[in-house]
């Protein structure tokens, strides 16, 4: 079984937040922008993605721009985990996503964008494959499970080595 915890931005969004991200991690107080704008590629792979029975959504806002976000786009993922403070590069929302789904590192899959994401992961589990999408930044250079220059590319590289089936 796979479980499946996508980054809402630069995933899903059209929206690169790894500056001010960071900016927020060393302790400044940041207005995060938000977009409604959704990758085509999103779009493509969205059906397939939901069939997962276990998807949980990865969002660096709170509570309250993170539901706005989801019902403007429409999107219901089983779990949501929201910004309590830190994001990335903390470890912080992976520790919540295995305090509320319980899900074990070694069969969870993380789609990522940036380096951050990727930091954000392996500072809490190094056992949890980050698949990397090519979106604003290279982030090969962190070795990722797995690095694709579109989410369909991903999935499919997924279901080659019968990860995802």
């Amino acid at each position: 079984m796979v479980n499946f915890a996508i980054w809402l931005d630069g995933v899903i969004l059209k929206i690169d937040l790894t500056d001010p991200l960071y900016q927020q991690y060393k302790g400044f107080s940041v207005n995060l922008p938000i977009t409604y704008d959704v990758f085509e590629d999103w779009l493509q792979v969205y059906d397939e993605i939901i069939r997962v029975d276990n998807f949980a959504l990865l969002s660096p806002y709170d509570e309250i721009s993170t539901e706005n976000i989801l019902n403007r786009i429409n999107l219901k993922p089983k779990y949501v985990i929201v910004n309590k403070g830190k994001t990335k590069p903390s470890p912080e929302p992976y520790k919540l996503l295995i305090n509320i789904t319980n899900w074990d590192p070694l069969e969870t899959i993380t789609l990522a964008s940036s380096p951050l994401d990727l930091l954000s992961a392996r500072f809490f589990d190094s056992r949890i494959k980050v698949v990397c999408i090519k979106r604003y930044y290279e982030c090969s250079k962190y070795s990722p499970f797995l690095y694709s220059i579109s989410l369909t590319d991903a999935l499919a590289s997924l279901k080659r080595l019968k990860i995802l089936v």
